[in-house]
């Protein structure tokens, strides 16, 4: 790991707490564009959104085994140095942003404290940079024996759903890791897909670099 990943890693806050829920279903609260109607601050440094510094779990933890039937769900909470809800300045913070649909889970690995999920996408449309065909989308969280962890509730991404994705890349591992909650919006049909695109070509030209 670089050194300038590992400087941004020191300034990612332990999670506040952990809450244990027993059953599935989780879904994201959204509200009719695609943003959840709550707003959380996140803390997501510029360098490693691939890679939260939990220090909770380690990674002789986490498996590659099948997903267990009825796994035990635990959410974690972060806190962050900008508010994501504002998409001028996360689409600024982004290297990315896109559309694409999930094929399938390609793997998964942990680069910090917590599990990670890696998917093929296939891009469709490019509103922040040039993507090309197919790419490894990064989402945190997963799955580790009989639990799952999820990331603000965030559920992990479905084969063959279309998402907005806002996303960082990560050159060592040659992947791109969503932003949790706000930067894996599910969409359900083409008006939708053209509404977002348009929305967020108009904040993209009023992003705000990181930083200002």
């Amino acid at each position: 790991m670089s050194n300038k990943i590992k400087q941004e890693m020191s300034k990612i806050e332990i999670p506040k707490e952990i809450s244990e829920r027993s059953k599935l279903g989780i879904s994201k609260v959204k509200s009719e564009r695609g943003k959840p109607k709550f707003k959380r601050s996140f803390i997501i440094a510029p360098a490693i959104v691939a890679s939260l510094a939990i220090g909770i779990f380690t990674s002789s933890y986490f498996t590659n085994d099948s997903v267990p039937e009825n796994p035990i769900i635990k959410t974690m909470e972060y806190s962050s140095s900008f508010d994501l809800s504002d998409t001028p300045r996360l689409i600024g913070w982004a290297d990315n942003v896109f559309i694409g649909k999930v094929i399938k889970q390609s793997g998964t690995k942990s680069l910090g404290g917590i599990p990670e999920t890696q998917f093929e996408v296939e891009v469709t449309d490019n509103i922040k940079g040039d993507l090309e065909e197919t790419i490894i989308v990064n989402q945190q969280g997963g799955y580790t024996k009989e639990e799952l962890i999820l990331v603000e509730n965030d559920p992990l991404l479905k084969e063959g759903q279309l998402y907005l994705f806002v996303t960082k890349y990560l050159q060592e591992e040659n992947w791109y890791t969503l932003v949790p909650v706000y930067g894996d919006i599910l969409i359900n049909n083409n008006d939708e897909k053209n509404n977002l695109i348009q929305e967020y070509k108009i904040e993209y030209e009023n992003e705000i670099p990181f930083g200002n």
